[in-house]
């Protein structure tokens, strides 16, 4: 009797967990099993919403979302500069074009792009 108690103690424990780890892991679930790609090369266009990168690997058309880190010199004081004024920060604050950058990306129906990094800025 105690057994049937504890295990029945441990499911009930156990199910908010589980119930929430569906809710939350649906769409983040699908993304952390994709494979990572890395892309490298100079941006030719830059908008809110996407990046276009050519590199020796190929051209590149990345989408950009809230999800997307970008990492820029200055980026963090420009962050801090941007909210202060009440505004939003977007990409075009950080990425210009003839930047050198690395992306890394997630390949599927669009190579959406998980991490930006500018390496070199434009000259």
């Amino acid at each position: 009797m105690k057994r049937m108690v504890g295990v029945l103690v441990a499911l009930a424990l156990a199910l908010p967990v589980i119930a929430l780890a569906e809710q939350t892991g649906g769409a983040q679930g699908a993304k952390s099993t994709e494979k990572t790609l890395n892309a490298q090369g100079t941006v030719t266009a830059v908008a809110p919403d996407s990046l276009s990168v050519k590199g020796k690997g190929g051209d590149w058309v990345f989408t950009i979302d809230k999800a997307t880190v970008v990492t820029a010199k200055g980026a963090t004081h420009k962050s801090l500069e941007l909210k202060a004024e009440g505004k939003s920060t977007k990409l075009t604050d950080f990425v210009k074009v003839g930047d050198q950058v690395t992306v890394n990306y997630h390949d599927g129906a669009t190579k959406h792009a998980a991490n930006i990094r500018v390496t070199a800025p434009a000259k």
